[in-house]
């Protein structure tokens, strides 16, 4: 059995842009040279007896740090945008307009004029991996672009091309393809930064692509540090890094509907899968959450903004906005498991 890493470049200069420049040949900036920097930190950790990359200059950047000779591979660059290429996305759906709506009904099977779909380019680049396969042996790694990679994504997972932007394909993150003797393709993980949590750039650059509601940083911090006290008290294994990015970004996205659920999504598309799970369980904790999940659940009922309280005190005025009886229902249930985790650590 052998497995290919399918990568996505680190974030290229003006990676945020709202513009169709996919095809355009733009460098990394400096969050993409420390994506860049974790995937040769994680290359370390696998044993890759080759490297193929896009001939773009973002993904041959990133493909360097991979411990391995670089192959580039035409066949890998980006989908073609075609006329949109380097337009805006308010351009384009002024001057092309029922291409534009056609794309937005069927994403993944429409092409810009002159250019390709998203599956068109997925069955570019099988046609592109199948010759690689042949002329090596062992694990390899392939650098691309978030489009390509969805592409071809789609087709070995058989989803419909038009949830082609659902797959997590975060800058610099990992897919994970296994591939038997006989040559049969099994996806393993789909889009996975490669560490657990961000580190304190990467935090920043994601707190720069969601800004975070007023007072959400200092509420977050607070739980952290309430948090990070209650696991002094524990003897189970706490990742206590893992921890307090939890806490600080619990309520990320609070001002959206089913906010723990909305931020756990939106951390899972970035690439940080446990991160999410951890941070979707903070109003509604089932029996056997892990360790890191429990003791977010707890200090985030004993924090109120940036003030420590008690869990009496801050369920007591939770129940004043309880009418509905699913409310006071769910009032119940959610102070029964603070009491219980409080229990464990102790505080009851």
């Amino acid at each position: 059995m052998r497995t290919l890493y399918l990568i996505r470049h680190g974030r290229p200069v003006n990676g945020d842009a709202h513009t169709c420049s996919y095809s355009e040949d733009v460098p990394l900036d400096s969050v993409g040279e420390q994506q860049a920097r974790n995937l040769g930190d994680w290359a370390r950790t696998v044993s890759l007896c080759a490297v193929f990359s896009s001939p773009l200059t973002r993904c041959v950047q990133t493909a360097q740090h991979l411990g391995a000779p670089v192959r580039t591979i035409e066949a890998l660059h980006e989908v073609d945008t075609g006329l949109w290429t380097g337009l805006s996305f308010q351009e384009i759906s002024a001057r092309f307009p029922e291409e534009y709506a056609q794309r937005g009904r069927h994403l993944g099977t429409t092409a810009p004029p002159g250019g390709e779909s998203f599956a068109q380019a997925g069955a570019r680049m099988a046609r592109a991996i199948a010759p690689l396969l042949e002329q090596t042996e062992g694990d390899l790694a392939i650098v691309a672009h978030g489009g390509i990679n969805r592409g071809w994504l789609c087709r070995l997972l058989e989803r419909d091309p038009d949830e082609v932007m659902s797959l997590p394909q975060p800058w610099g993150g990992i897919s994970a393809v296994s591939i038997s003797p006989e040559g049969r393709y099994a996806v393993q993980w789909v889009g996975r930064m490669p560490e657990r949590q961000p580190n304190p750039l990467l935090l920043e650059a994601l707190l720069q692509r969601y800004p975070p509601p007023e007072g959400v940083l200092a509420h977050g911090e607070a739980v952290a540090r309430q948090a990070l006290e209650l696991a002094e008290r524990t003897e189970q294994p706490v990742d206590r890094r893992l921890l307090h990015t939890a806490c600080l970004l619990h309520d990320l996205v609070r001002d959206r509907p089913n906010h723990p659920q909305a931020c756990g999504e939106l951390l899972a598309q970035e690439g940080y899968p446990e991160l999410g799970a951890i941070v979707s369980l903070h109003h509604d904790l089932p029996q056997g959450a892990g360790p890191e999940a429990s003791l977010l659940y707890l200090a985030d009922k004993l924090v109120r903004g940036v003030e420590r309280v008690t869990l009496a005190q801050r369920f007591e005025a939770a129940r004043r906005k309880c009418t509905a009886p699913e409310a006071i229902a769910a009032w119940e249930t959610r102070y029964r498991r603070a009491r219980e985790i409080a229990a464990e650590f102790h505080l009851e």
